[in-house]
């Protein structure tokens, strides 16, 4: 059960926004896992260290 709140929710959306906007202006893809893996954690099914704690690899393969 997923016990994260509408307005933490909204927060980790905003925050994951920055980040890929911020990867952007530096040229730089999120990957397709990084990209579920980001709504997994804005969801509350992972926490932000689970988050972080993915391996490199997952920003080789550019999203479209």
């Amino acid at each position: 059960m997923n016990h994260t709140s509408h307005e933490e929710r909204e927060r980790r959306s905003r925050a994951v926004a920055f980040a890929r906007a911020s990867l952007y202006l530096e040229g730089i893809s999120s990957s397709v896992v990084c990209l579920k893996q980001a709504q997994r954690f804005i969801r509350g099914e992972i926490d932000l260290v689970e988050f972080l704690q993915q391996p490199p690899s997952i920003v080789g393969t550019p999203a479209k």
